[in-house]
């Protein structure tokens, strides 16, 4: 078990060694102002923060479930020869999901662009409350394997005013209470076991009134990723913040057409 361990963490090092990238990632939900979120990243030099993608990756990550579980139930059975009928499944190994899952997401996300020109990479999705509460652990643990080291920027926004706008207002509203606080249970639990790994925004703040709370949350989100903010850069979020994001900024939500949430 201790050789084991130290394999383990050798592998861990090395992924790292090997990955050119580091990853921050939006954990939120829809109309909670994730999209300038995603824009303010964007603002941040050599970063690269995409927009919502179905969450693939958690079918990514069931599909490596599936395949362990299916192995240890049948390993008995002598994969390794020809006339077993699971022959080959000892050949299935977890750590190919996780090499696949990194370099598939990795070329999604980079898309057109030149990978030397991108230090941090990532994306913002809404969907988060799809993860079920008994694979919350396993799913980031996942995660931190396919994209080791990973951040995770927590947005909210007042239940209420997520409640009213856009698409959510074309459903149930203990559906939505539902999964906004599914997600915020995600969100605590990243709080909880990846404590330095996590920063909190809120729609309210970035959008405040108040240009000191405002600026304290662009510096510290520019901080949280990059690691610096000057004042030029400072600027240039404040500039970002004066342009619309999403399909019906700042409250234009009544055109916006009905979605369909999916748990």
């Amino acid at each position: 078990m201790q050789l084991s361990r130290f394999v383990s963490a050798v592998r861990r090092r090395r992924d790292a060694r090997a990955t050119k990238h580091q990853f921050v990632f939006v954990v939120t939900y829809g109309r909670s102002g994730s999209t300038l979120t995603q824009g303010l990243l964007n603002t941040l030099p050599r970063t690269l923060v995409r927009g919502e993608n179905n969450f693939y990756v958690l079918p990514l990550f069931r599909a490596q479930a599936l395949a362990q579980a299916f192995r240890r139930k049948h390993l008995k059975h002598n994969p390794a020869s020809s006339s077993s009928a699971f022959y080959g499944l000892n050949e299935v190994k977890p750590r190919d999901f996780v090499l696949s899952a990194r370099q598939l997401m990795t070329r999604h996300m980079l898309g057109s662009v030149n990978p030397r020109s991108v230090d941090v990479l990532g994306f913002k999705e809404v969907l988060w409350h799809r993860i079920g509460p008994r694979e919350t652990e396993r799913f980031f643990a996942f995660l931190d394997q396919v994209f080791p080291g990973a951040k995770y920027v927590l947005n909210r926004r007042d239940h209420a005013q997520v409640a009213e706008s856009g698409f959510w207002r074309a459903h149930d509203r203990d559906a939505v209470m539902s999964a906004i606080a599914r997600v915020e249970k995600i969100q605590d639990y990243l709080r909880r076991t990846r404590p330095d790994r996590v920063f909190d925004t809120r729609y309210e703040l970035v959008t405040s009134d108040d240009p000191a709370v405002v600026d304290g949350q662009l510096r510290g989100l520019a901080e949280f990723v990059t690691g610096h903010c000057d004042d030029a850069l400072l600027e240039q979020m404040r500039e970002t913040l004066g342009k619309g994001h999403g399909p019906n900024p700042f409250g234009k939500s009544k055109s916006e057409p009905p979605r369909r949430v999916t748990g």
